[in-house]
């Protein structure tokens, strides 16, 4: 049985405090307008009010949270039952002695322990009660509900946040290796290259904790790094970008980073398997508000599923459910010496 929490003390006594107000309105109005006599009902709400509260709060507080929400059933049924035996008896003392004579003497006629009174008072007290207590575990779900969608929320985003720094080192990590390569085979080309690194890590810094980027900021960086790339294979590798039709759409926004596995993924799992020539295509669209981008490059032919496999596109899988939960489309595919990736995903 879940643990009963209780809201915040202030709201529940507004709330709880309403609830009486309300009730006390509109059973005098009601009650005088149907008798059409408004000071005996304001005598009759004034003097079985207090009962009322007493009654509510016995329940709310013993019979319902104390026992029930705690599953000691045997407990609840005998509050419950004593309290609509007890209560129907005060009732009634309190109808008998100070109501009835006033302005219902005839009622006097039947003894004060008249059962069928009794017990058709207290379902009346009682059916207040039950309204009451309801609204308050009503309440209390709703703001059950509340904590844990915040709880949700902020679990998913803890994740979000999670994934999102893994991605930095493993690009770090990936450059890293190309600086070793060419640093040995190419060392002329160590300034420029660096430079490059300089401008990604300062993307990096300022931007990949933004929750979106405008995608002409992501595009840059991916040009960048995509540069930096093709100083270390040279002419052997060749990369065919479109990118142009969306570098211009600075209100469209995507979270940052998102993009960059799939062109690493294709470095990684293709030229770098590879001394001969080999190729890569990376092409974005916008089709109303969905973005498509896809990136296609050849893989050796004793390449098996690697392409498929990795922390990149891991990562990148796990971030697309907390980002677009049922609203995107990923798609891989190997097949005949080449590897395509295709992403799909909705944008504002």
């Amino acid at each position: 049985m879940a643990r009963y929490r209780f809201p915040n003390a202030y709201r529940e006594v507004w709330a709880q405090g309403l609830f009486w107000l309300g009730y006390f309105l509109f059973e005098w109005l009601n009650t005088g307008a149907y008798m059409d006599n408004f000071q005996q009902s304001l005598c009759f709400i004034t003097l079985n009010l207090p009962l009322l509260v007493i009654a509510g709060y016995w329940h709310l507080l013993v019979t319902v949270r104390r026992f029930l929400l705690k599953g000691r059933l045997t407990e609840f049924w005998l509050s419950l039952l004593a309290g609509i035996l007890v209560f129907g008896l005060l009732r009634r003392g309190i109808n008998y002695n100070w109501y009835y004579p006033g302005y219902y003497p005839e009622a006097l006629h039947k003894p004060y322990l008249y059962w069928p009174k009794i017990l058709a008072e207290s379902m009346q007290l009682h059916l207040v009660i039950a309204l009451f207590v309801a609204s308050d575990l009503v309440r209390h779900a709703l703001n059950q509900q509340r904590l844990s969608d915040t709880y949700r929320r902020e679990k998913l985003s803890a994740e979000y946040r999670l994934l999102q720094s893994q991605v930095q080192p493993h690009f770090l990590f990936n450059t890293l290796n190309n600086l070793i390569s060419v640093s040995i085979h190419q060392p002329a080309q160590m300034p420029h290259l660096l430079q490059r690194l300089a401008g990604l890590l300062s993307y990096q810094l300022h931007e990949s904790h933004r929750p979106e980027v405008s995608i002409t900021k992501e595009m840059d960086y991916l040009s960048d790094y995509i540069s930096l790339e093709q100083i270390r294979y040279g002419d052997r590798l060749d990369v065919q970008t479109n990118f142009t039709d969306l570098m211009s759409l600075s209100n469209v926004m995507i979270p940052p980073m998102l993009l960059l596995p799939f062109v690493e993924n294709a470095f990684k799992h293709g030229a770098a398997q590879t001394e001969t020539s080999c190729w890569i295509q990376l092409h974005l669209s916008r089709n109303g508000d969905r973005l498509v981008f896809s990136a296609e490059n050849s893989v050796p032919d004793c390449s098996t599923n690697s392409s498929t496999t990795g922390l990149g596109l891991a990562n990148l899988k796990k971030r697309l459910e907390i980002l677009f939960p049922d609203n995107h489309e990923l798609v891989t595919l190997q097949e005949d010496g080449q590897f395509l990736a295709v992403l799909k995903f909705n944008v504002n």
